[in-house]
């Protein structure tokens, strides 16, 4: 999730854990800054050439172990300060623990994978059921803390409760409509008589009403949407094709560059013949269309990477920004229209 969104849990959870012992401002404070620690694993991206930052991103500051690590870290750390007195190492190791892990479990919310056993395993963990960035999730998490920050005391605890039950519900209600989503496009997929190897379904910019599929087959990967508050689930779902054009990959199998991106996307990668030579992208994350009538191949792809037959050379693209707006106004009309938009 988005690094506003990351620090807004932390001190809600710092709050929660803390704001008796250390006071409501220094536990919302430590809290925050506890919750956005794992992102600042961008930090030693300058050391790091691009395939290793794919691997980095989302570890070992990600892991389950780094969170167990750090509690005993922060517990020993507290316990040289000024607040050694009012923090039990139990309640520090308890709370550092929750703001660790309640980062990891909203970042498996979103399609991009979180490496939860690294680095053990690299496998990515995601669910899809919220986009990285949704105001309805964050807005009640930044109200609670607010509250708390000027309403000290019981006031203050009862607004950050709040929003950390409000914030928790909409969660259980956009794993529901994940899993009717997703229910819906794999039988719509059986009923086409699509064999996939894989698919993942995921939440479309700042709503959880909206869904998107990818569905994978040996030769191609087919999208599609579906949403819960204009389409039935009885109507027929237009799947996209997009040919993978494997044969393009073979030159570079065994390549270090290609075998990161085709660990990194879970094998959602197409592959385009360009000027330049060979481009990824990773369909998980969308695409940006202009007209609803475009078809696939003029589709522009959110991450893309340029593969290079020198194995140690990845070129990521610049992220697509123009015609943002247009692609999503076509959204908003498929949310609102469904299929026969």
């Amino acid at each position: 999730m988005d690094s506003l969104t990351q620090v807004a849990l932390g001190a809600a959870v710092g709050h929660a854990c803390w704001h008796r012992q250390l006071g409501d401002r220094p536990a919302l404070l430590l809290g925050g800054a506890l919750g956005l620690l794992p992102d600042l694993d961008v930090m030693l991206y300058p050391l790091m050439d691009e395939i290793q930052k794919l691997y980095w991103h989302r570890g070992e500051s990600h892991s389950l172990f780094f969170a167990v690590i750090g509690s005993l870290f922060f517990a020993w750390l507290f316990r040289k300060t000024r607040w050694g007195d009012k923090l039990t190492p139990r309640r520090a190791m308890a709370g550092v623990f929750l703001v660790l892990v309640t980062h990891y479990a909203i970042d498996c919310f979103n399609v991009y994978g979180t490496q939860l056993l690294a680095p053990v395993s690299r496998h990515g963990f995601q669910i899809g059921n919220m986009f990285v960035i949704d105001p309805l999730y964050t807005v009640p998490l930044l109200a609670g803390i607010i509250v708390a920050a000027i309403r000290r005391g019981p006031a203050g605890f009862r607004a950050n409760r709040a929003g950390l039950i409000l914030s928790s519900l909409y969660v259980v209600f956009s794993l529901a409509a994940h899993g009717y989503a997703d229910h819906t496009f794999r039988r719509q997929l059986a009923a086409q008589n699509i064999e996939v190897q894989g698919s993942v379904t995921g939440a479309t910019p700042l709503n959880t009403l909206l869904w998107r599929h990818v569905a994978r087959t040996p030769d191609a990967l087919y999208v599609g949407y579906f949403s819960l508050i204009a389409d039935s689930p009885k109507r027929k779902i237009r799947f996209y094709r997009i040919p993978r054009n494997k044969d393009l990959v073979e030159p570079y199998l065994g390549q270090r560059n290609l075998e990161a991106i085709q660990w990194f996307s879970q094998g959602f990668w197409v592959a385009r013949k360009t000027g330049r030579g060979l481009e990824l992208a990773d369909l998980r994350f969308g695409e940006l269309r202009m007209k609803p009538e475009d078809p696939p191949d003029r589709w522009r792809f959110l991450f893309v990477w340029d593969i290079d037959r020198d194995p140690d050379i990845l070129l990521p693209r610049p992220r697509v920004s123009d015609g943002f707006g247009a692609a999503l106004t076509l959204l908003r009309m498929q949310l609102t229209r469904g299929q026969q938009y």
